[in-house]
């Protein structure tokens, strides 16, 4: 009997660390920017301190962005309606304003003209020779929509944004899905 009271005991503990770890993960979506691109998902985790995920460590100060994106270094100086920097070896230089309640973004980003409109009702956006038109699922929180750079039979694009990026400034945010996207 005490052997099986063991396995009860131990069988029990088990569970109680995997549901532990399971409401850690589900606790963590809440901070994530979730990408669904062409077959592909990844996720950003957000804190106060860094943004990262695979191939993209940032860290986050007031003013600034730093860090690696698919291994090319970046340094963005986030100023008030502007973003300076470099991208690798290439230079950024992004005008950022806030139109009523849409963040929109012009310019020049990692050597590459970029345009970028962020509503709750829609986020359009040209980066690498791809235009983004996504329509609002849930307004201001989960975008969908087609890729003009992906075959007819590609499944949507969709964008869902966290807490942690809604309070970002728009400078901010239209750093971090340019350098995601």
């Amino acid at each position: 009997m005490n052997r099986y009271g063991q396995s009860l005991r131990r069988g029990v503990g088990v569970l109680a660390v995997l549901a532990g770890v399971g409401g850690a993960f589900a606790g963590s979506e809440q901070d994530e920017v979730s990408f669904n691109i062409a077959r592909t998902q990844f996720n950003l985790r957000m804190t106060a301190d860094n943004v990262t995920g695979q191939a993209f460590q940032v860290s986050r100060t007031p003013g600034e962005l730093r860090g690696r994106v698919a291994d090319v270094p970046v340094a963005l100086r986030l100023e008030d309606e502007k973003v300076k920097g470099k991208l690798g070896s290439s230079v950024v230089n992004l005008d950022v304003k806030k139109d009523g309640d849409a963040v929109k973004a012009k310019g020049g980003f990692g050597g590459r003209p970029v345009t970028l409109t962020l509503s709750p009702r829609e986020m359009t956006v040209y980066v690498h020779d791809c235009t983004y038109r996504l329509k609002a699922k849930e307004p201001g929180r989960t975008y969908e929509g087609p890729r003009s750079c992906d075959p007819s039979l590609t499944p949507p694009t969709e964008i869902k944004l966290p807490d942690a990026f809604l309070a970002a400034s728009p400078e901010e945010q239209a750093s971090l899905l340019l350098l995601a996207l």
